[in-house]
């Protein structure tokens, strides 16, 4: 199992926020993450890293309010 880290850069409100978690590989990595952010800072962008190498950046749609379920997406770094 190989260790990642989701990382929630500080915007000037929450602070930074690092969690780090374990996965088969960056597939199931990236899955891990995107449910992760969805649940802990929705409203954020989060990075993907495994050791020092950033995988991608996931952040949320820019629907507003009205536009229904917000979708994932994701950066490639």
């Amino acid at each position: 199992m190989n260790i990642y880290t989701l990382r929630f850069p500080d915007d000037g409100n929450a602070g930074a926020l690092r969690l780090d978690f374990g996965a088969e590989d960056a597939a199931d990595a990236l899955v891990t993450a995107h449910r992760k952010a969805l649940d802990v800072r929705s409203a954020r962008a989060a990075e993907l890293w495994q050791g020092g190498r950033k995988l991608c950046t996931i952040r949320h749609a820019a629907n507003g309010p009205e536009s229904g379920p917000k979708s994932l997406r994701f950066q490639s770094a």
